[in-house]
């Protein structure tokens, strides 16, 4: 019913109204563009979602192009790119481009006017007018203007809508930057940003983390916020409290989340990132907070010692409707040794294919225990979570610069009656990483699952090698730099397996992992491994 009246030529009259001349002020866009892609975006190609597509015939008709990679094209983020190549080739080709998008989509339709989309339109057109206006006429003009005026009242009347979690706040961002460019009331405005403070306060937790508990989303959040928060300083308006306070919170966070390589680890829809843009966003943050060594509310712990770094997913799945981005990773952890990884898991691959979006999101993507190849959270066919872990309970001893951090989950309760605890030790030189992983029964009840096989999983990042002992109870793994560290085990069968790794956007690198199998004894499972540095 949506789509038969918002693509009615009624429903195009409601949008029409008084069509700006000028803007009342332009945001200021401080992030860098890849003038790599520039280039090539000039020279017809562009790649997007991992695809690389021709766009030099008709860049608006692309009927077989991935959703992934028209939201994109759609979104115009490109721009950034193709300004950063300079001079009056990229100038005429982004008018060229916003005139034909003006010409093919000025009615709506699903895609090119999906909320989301249409912020990063909005954005990106007003952030990158002084280009395309470069040289153009007063006829241009006038229809960007005429069209960007339409896309804001639609926009308008979307908001907050079905949107939810860091979608919604970016969807808040691109009515905040056309409001400032755009309306002459102030009423628009504040009423979007009183709705941008509540939306805070929900999403953003004590600890700084984001109700996603994805390091990428997390990203996404704080960078949208110091964008505001410069759009409202250039137009001389006051900056929310509850902007500042998110901000000041979320820098550290982010901190959290970096290993010594500087990217990120690889928890709920994320890749490593890169370093250089992190380390320009916590700047543009001005928040020097120090990171906590438990960030309790988000659920992650952060154990360092002597140059070693241990991630650990502590804490329960996000729940609806901020579930999109989440992993049945409960009680996965990666390890880095200085910039070099060690212990990781699998990742996240941007693509139409939905198949490896379930993989990359399965409890076996990541280093933790998995029983009869089953997820410890259902993982639904429309990317949202069904039944999920829902009590996860962690403790935490530091001493004398040693670290204990235990913490269990009742995610296999549901079908094989087992609790799976993990306590991870590292000593205070660094040097000596122990693990259990237990599959006992709940409260003393009997265990559903006997007989069933478990995995306990230590993905390995593809730079690392290794090499099983003769005697099959321990391996050797060798760091990219050519550090060694020893794996030793017992309570289960050692073996190694093939893996990927997607810590890269559009990559998929082919990698090792550790597994520690066997069967589940009426009794249950205790299952003793560790690393030691050579």
């Amino acid at each position: 019913m949506k789509s038969l009246w918002y693509g009615s030529p009624f429903y195009r009259l409601m949008l029409s109204g008084k069509t700006p001349q000028s803007f009342m002020m332009v945001p200021p866009d401080p992030w860098p563009g890849e003038g790599t892609r520039g280039n090539a975006m000039l020279a017809g190609e562009y790649l997007a979602a991992g695809k690389k597509r021709r766009i030099d015939e008709d860049p608006w008709r692309q009927p077989e192009a991935p959703s992934e990679w028209l939201a994109e094209l759609h979104g115009f983020c490109w721009l950034r790119d193709v300004r950063e190549v300079g001079g009056e080739e990229p100038a005429r080709f982004a008018a060229a481009m916003v005139d034909g998008w003006i010409a093919k989509h000025q009615r709506w339709s699903a895609l090119p006017w999906r909320p989301d989309i249409l912020a990063d339109r909005l954005i990106n057109w007003i952030a990158n007018s002084a280009m395309i206006f470069r040289g153009a006429d007063r006829s241009f003009i006038d229809r960007f203007f005429r069209s960007l005026a339409m896309q804001r009242r639609h926009l308008m009347r979307l908001v907050p809508g079905e949107l939810s979690g860091s979608a919604l706040l970016h969807t808040i961002k691109g009515l905040i930057y056309a409001h400032l460019a755009l309306a002459e009331r102030e009423a628009p405005l504040a009423s979007t940003l009183a709705l941008l403070t509540r939306e805070l306060e929900k999403q953003v937790l004590p600890d700084g983390g984001h109700c996603e508990r994805s390091p990428a989303m997390h990203i996404n959040v704080l960078r949208d916020l110091i964008d505001i928060r410069g759009a409202l300083l250039a137009a001389h308006k006051e900056v929310p409290g509850a902007v500042q306070s998110a901000i000041d919170r979320m820098a550290p966070t982010l901190r959290f989340f970096r290993h010594g390589d500087g990217g990120l680890a690889l928890f709920n829809d994320t890749d490593e990132g890169d370093p250089g843009a992190i380390d320009l966003l916590l700047a543009r943050s001005a928040a020097h907070g120090k990171p906590l060594t438990h960030a309790l509310h988000s659920g992650f712990q952060r154990i360092a010692a002597g140059g070693t770094l241990i991630l650990y997913d502590c804490g329960t799945p996000p729940a609806k409707p901020c579930d999109s981005h989440a992993h049945a990773g409960t009680l996965s952890f990666e390890l880095s040794v200085g910039k070099e990884r060690m212990v990781v898991n699998c990742g996240a691959i941007v693509g139409a294919d939905p198949s490896w979006r379930r993989a990359q999101r399965s409890t076996a993507a990541h280093s933790t225990a998995v029983l009869d190849d089953t997820n410890s959270s259902e993982l639904k066919p429309d990317g949202s979570m069904g039944w999920r872990t829902e009590n996860v309970t962690a403790t935490r001893n530091d001493a004398e610069g040693s670290v204990w951090a235990e913490a269990q989950h009742d995610g296999y309760v549901r079908h094989f009656g087992v609790i799976h605890r993990r306590r991870i030790y590292l000593s205070g030189a660094g040097n000596d990483v122990r693990g259990e992983d237990s599959l006992a029964a709940e409260g003393g009840k009997r265990i559903k699952g006997s007989g069933k096989p478990f995995a306990i999983r230590f993905h390995l990042h593809p730079d690392v090698k290794i090499s099983l002992a003769q005697n099959g109870a321990s391996a050797l793994i060798q760091l990219g730099n050519g550090q060694g560290w020893r794996f030793r085990c017992s309570g289960a069968a050692l073996s190694l397996g093939e893996s990927v790794y997607l810590g890269h956007p559009g990559q998929m690198k082919r990698c090792e992992q550790v597994v520690l199998s066997g069967t589940i004894q009426p009794e249950g499972v205790v299952v003793k491994w560790g690393l030691t540095r050579v």
